[in-house]
């Protein structure tokens, strides 16, 4: 009887060795190859310092500290990740009046390294142009 019990646990933890091996696997496979990660600042000013607003930005899935990150991830999607093109609010009117904010992001978008800095005119020709990117 010793023989049969020790062949039965000796199955029940080679059977266990494997269940946990297929979910790291399956965990693997899920995990995005080349993740986005990035960080995105908001400054008032022509200077990426001091920091009024901070954000971390993850997408696939959508996460982080951003605050619309679902809608930024989209909105990234669109452009293929080129902060450069993001043009959100087309026809919509902002005040000529200068207030600079910088904004900056950091970080990669599907693995590929991205290193943006752009000052616009003020907060009203940031928001209508990157819609909810900058939104932190």
């Amino acid at each position: 009887m010793g023989a049969g019990r020790l062949v039965a646990t000796a199955t029940m933890l080679v059977a266990a060795i494997a269940a946990v091996e297929t979910a790291t696997a399956a965990a693997a496979a899920a995990a995005p190859v080349n993740p986005t990660k990035l960080v995105l600042t908001v400054a008032k000013g022509e200077s990426t310092k001091p920091v009024q607003r901070r954000a971390s930005l993850t997408c696939r899935p959508a996460g982080g500290s951003h605050k619309m990150a679902r809608d930024a991830c989209s909105a990234l999607a669109k452009v293929g990740g080129d902060f450069g093109r993001l043009q959100q609010g087309a026809g919509v009117a902002c005040t000529m009046q200068y207030d600079p904010v910088t904004v900056t992001a950091v970080g990669r978008w599907k693995g590929k390294r991205v290193d943006y800095k752009k000052t616009y005119g003020n907060a009203c020709s940031l928001s209508t142009t990157t819609g909810p990117v900058f939104s932190l």
